[in-house]
């Protein structure tokens, strides 16, 4: 019996919208499970990563200072389910509006970022599961500037910060270089770092100081390697730093 044109049209729709409901749905895998909160104008996103998401305990917090270049997908769907424990992973969109040709120490800009910030915190605080003695502080480039920036300014507030391929010729890092103490720090950058200012001696400076201050802090410097290759490194080390908390700090 043969099929009526009508019924095979049907047939045909429905085979394309199955698969496009498939390919759809590979597409926006890494995006299940993306919480997003809205702070004043900022959207920050979160996952729970590993298999215990339904834990009833606070939970150890990374937050990653988002590049005005990278998104939530790339960072948090990249680290999620990565780590040994249920850890919260927050990509928080401080810079994400900005330039990126802005300088990373202008001050105006600064003097807004931190206290947005800071409400983005106190907002996080209230609406999810933080181990408030486990929070840690991350970017890349200019948003590791920020993270490095952010922790130096309110050292009481985090474990740690991870500043990958970041500078610490800014001077709010230089002025409080002191709570490098308080706050474990791994500097990661590459040898060949071709990004400004090219000041190599000053980092690795800056990096023995900060490992003098506190036995749980690391610089580490890859040789022959450049700016971006540093990405490979990022998951070691923040692994590195989930194992202290603030009582592993000085006070």
């Amino acid at each position: 019996m043969k099929m009526s044109r009508k019924r095979q049209l049907i047939i045909v729709v429905c085979i394309a919208s199955a698969s496009g409901l498939a390919i759809a749905s590979l597409w926006l895998r890494p995006w299940f499970g993306v919480g997003r909160i809205h702070t004043g104008g900022i959207t920050s996103h979160y996952v729970y990563s590993g298999a215990a998401t339904g834990h009833a305990g606070k939970l150890p917090a990374i937050i990653f200072v988002g590049h005005p270049l990278s998104s939530p997908f790339k960072d948090l769907s990249t680290y999620k389910d990565q780590f040994d424990e249920p850890v919260l992973l927050i990509w928080s969109g401080l810079i994400s509006g900005l330039r990126v040709d802005c300088p990373v120490d202008d001050e105006a800009v600064w003097a807004r970022k931190r206290q947005q910030f800071l409400t983005l915190l106190d907002n996080y605080k209230r609406r999810l599961r933080i181990d408030e003695s486990r929070i840690y502080l991350t970017g890349f480039s200019a948003a590791g500037v920020y993270a490095w920036m952010l922790a130096y300014d309110r050292p009481e507030l985090y474990t740690a910060v991870v500043p990958m391929s970041a500078t610490s010729y800014p001077r709010q890092i230089q002025e409080n270089l002191e709570s490098a103490k308080a706050v474990i720090t791994v500097f990661v950058r590459g040898e060949n770092d071709d990004t400004a200012p090219r000041n190599l001696a000053g980092e690795v400076q800056t990096g023995r100081l900060i490992e003098s201050y506190n036995p749980h802090s690391r610089f580490v410097l890859k040789e022959g390697e450049g700016h971006r290759q540093m990405h490979k490194y990022w998951l070691e080390n923040l692994q590195y730093v989930l194992q202290f908390d603030k009582n592993d700090t000085p006070h």
